[in-house]
């Protein structure tokens, strides 16, 4: 009665940690395979604000017929909306306004034309085109960005957390991983069948009767094989 007890107790036991290794399994996996296969909404919901927000892009066409400079802005927002532009046109003039009107140079020479643009937030960028001023001038395209005026507004120690949250929840499901895979085992091993052990006792005089016959049984002289007849003459 006390072994069937036990094995029942075992039985029960082993169903339930099986079950709960084969849904700490599925758990982890489910929550794995969903963030691989989307990962983008969690990692921005774990980046600081100082990360996603981006500056204004500063860009404008050009278009040059004699001494008179014709500019449209082309620039772009970032986070917030744009709202200054500021125009130098190379010859110690500036002008404000996003499309200002046509510009007119006084002499001949090389300038430079130089858009500064700036956002609510306060980040800006710059743009500028270069090119020579005469009056047989005929040329135009478009503005090229000023490496300087990219801002680098980033607080390193704001990565670093949700790099170590990442960290911590691929550890984390790795850890529930290889738990669910034990602890599956475990269930299994309380539920599989076990080989039965036969006790078997033995007495002192039982081990020294075996031991005289084995002795008598080798001691026993073997019986003496009969002579053959010897061959008949030759006829």
């Amino acid at each position: 009665m006390d072994a069937v007890k036990k094995e029942t107790l075992d039985l029960l036991l082993g169903l339930g940690v099986l079950v709960l290794g084969i849904g700490l399994l599925l758990f982890t996996f489910t929550q794995a395979f969903a963030l691989a296969m989307n990962p983008g909404p969690w990692f921005e919901s774990q980046l600081p604000s100082a990360i996603t927000e981006r500056p204004p892009t500063a860009s404008f066409s050009w278009s040059l017929n004699g001494y008179d400079l014709s500019v449209t802005d082309l620039s772009m927002e970032g986070s917030a909306p744009i709202t200054s532009w500021e125009w130098q046109w190379g010859d110690g003039t500036s002008s404000n306004g996003r499309n200002p009107p046509v510009h007119t140079y006084a002499s001949d020479g090389q300038r430079t034309v130089i858009l500064t643009v700036r956002d609510a937030d306060g980040r800006e960028a710059r743009s500028g085109a270069a090119f020579f001023v005469s009056a047989t001038s005929s040329d135009g395209g478009l503005s090229q960005a000023d490496p300087g005026s990219i801002e680098l507004n980033i607080d390193f120690s704001n990565i670093v957390l949700p790099i170590a949250i990442a960290i911590l929840t691929f550890t984390l499901y790795l850890v529930m991983a290889v738990a669910g895979g034990m602890i599956t085992k475990a269930g299994w091993n309380l539920l599989k069948p076990r080989p039965e052990t036969i006790k078997v006792r033995l007495k002192p005089k039982h081990l020294t009767q075996a031991m005289e016959e084995d002795a008598a049984h080798v001691a026993a002289p073997l019986p003496a094989s009969p002579i053959p007849p010897p061959p008949p003459p030759p006829t």
